[in-house]
């Protein structure tokens, strides 16, 4: 399969993924209080920042270093996967620890999803396993089947209940279906006793991949936390609503960093000259996207924004702009970023992601004080066009001071630059 239809199927499969999750957040929103739509993106903010981190420890890794030959790809999918059930149901006992101060009364939805967090885990990493494996044909089939499963029995749980925890089992339940069903196309079952010959494998990517996410991931969250003690749940509301109107542009945001830093990371070793002009190129597509969300944010009618967000849309149109300017600014990040990525230049890249992250929930923090939502908003774009830039910078440094020649390496090899 050629670059160009591997990036095509998995864009397809993120359209498939990520449009469910909107659509979902859609359905929720046009028929729940802008305050429980709040209490929901606590907790489904949770499941976000888990799965972020889990990607980190499992998928990426694969996406840099990809398995060879039929047994070791047998042997990637069931480590990977199990792997990733193993951190799910440690995750599900943190959620249920730190549940009292997210979602106050509402713990028997932190229960729920407690339980459902492995099987969600292990959709997510068979999914990511077969695209950097270039079998994205499969992970579109299961990302269909669990989207639709998700989105109906989220929607027969909200007609049938208003409680919150109808509807994370709701949700979940799409994602045990589809679990199972990556479980069948993978042809292996998870390894429950992997994770520690996966971090002997892998454990110099996981480590500070791991880290790394786990800063961006949980300073994403605590912008949700600090933005609801600052100003109140109904400006979380409004901040969720923003990032579901933003859906369809950040599919192609999700899509094109997993395209990039695959194709990227084959072009180092078969045509290095051709890594800066190919990521510069996706950059600049997927800063446009951006652009084009804002636009059509911008117009967007009130009926039809009313329609789609419920009463949250009041407090949506100020933030447009500020969640215009990130979005075109993560477009165009993809490029230096991506490059880093693919060289393995993990110290480099772990140090200026920390940085934005901590520099993120600070800024969001002053924003949300002086000015609600669109105060955190703008300051949040502040803080990554600085991330961009740096990264500019540092990838001029990395290709004036070594040419990015380097030999192809093994799941076992490890090699650390800078």
């Amino acid at each position: 399969m050629t670059a160009a239809r591997r990036g095509m199927w998995t864009l397809a499969d993120h359209v498939i993924c990520s449009g469910s999750n909107f659509a979902l957040m859609i359905l929720v929103a046009g028929n729940v209080s802008v305050v429980t739509l709040g209490e929901f993106a606590l907790l489904y903010g949770f499941y976000v920042v888990v799965v972020e981190l889990s990607r980190a420890a499992v998928s990426e890794p694969l996406l840099v270093r990809r398995p060879e030959g039929d047994a070791a790809v047998r042997r990637a999918l069931a480590d990977s996967s199990g792997s990733a059930a193993v951190f799910g149901a440690v995750a599900g006992v943190v959620l249920l620890a730190v549940s009292p101060l997210l979602i106050g009364s509402h713990w028997r939805s932190a229960v729920v999803l407690a339980l459902l967090l492995p099987a969600l885990l292990v959709w997510d990493a068979i999914r990511l396993a077969f695209i950097a494996i270039g079998r994205q044909r499969r992970t579109v089939l299961v990302d269909i089947v669990g989207g639709v499963v998700q989105v109906s029995a989220a929607f027969a749980a909200l007609h049938m209940s208003a409680g919150l925890s109808w509807l994370v089992a709701g949700w979940g339940f799409g994602g045990l279906v589809a679990a199972v069903l990556a479980v069948g196309q993978a042809g292996t079952l998870p390894r429950l006793t992997a994770p520690r010959r996966w971090l002997r494998e892998y454990g110099k990517l996981v480590r500070p991949y791991f880290v790394e996410t786990g800063a961006l991931s949980l300073a994403g969250y605590a912008v949700l936390i600090v933005l609801g003690h600052i100003a109140g749940p109904a400006a979380v509301g409004a901040w969720r609503a923003a990032l579901t109107l933003f859906g369809p542009a950040n599919v192609v945001m999700a899509a094109g960093r997993v395209v990039v830093v695959s194709e990227l990371s084959r072009l180092r070793s078969a045509a290095p000259g051709r890594m800066l002009r190919s990521a510069a190129t996706a950059g600049l597509l997927c800063g446009a996207v951006g652009a084009l969300a804002g636009t059509v944010a911008f117009l967007l009618p009130d009926s039809v924004g009313q329609a789609l967000l419920g009463e949250s849309w009041a407090d949506v149109g100020p933030l447009v702009p500020a969640f215009t300017a990130l979005l075109v600014i993560e477009g165009l990040g993809l490029g230096p970023y991506g490059v880093l990525r693919a060289m393995e230049r993990v110290r480099m890249l772990f140090v200026l992601r920390v940085a934005v992250a901590g520099g993120r929930v600070l800024a969001v923090s002053v924003g949300a004080a002086l000015a609600g939502a669109m105060g955190a908003a703008t300051a949040s774009s502040l803080v990554e066009a600085t991330g961009f830039l740096s990264a500019l910078i540092l990838l001029t440094v990395v290709f004036a001071a070594v040419p990015p020649r380097t030999p192809p390496v093994t799941p076992r090899q490890s090699r650390e630059h800078l």
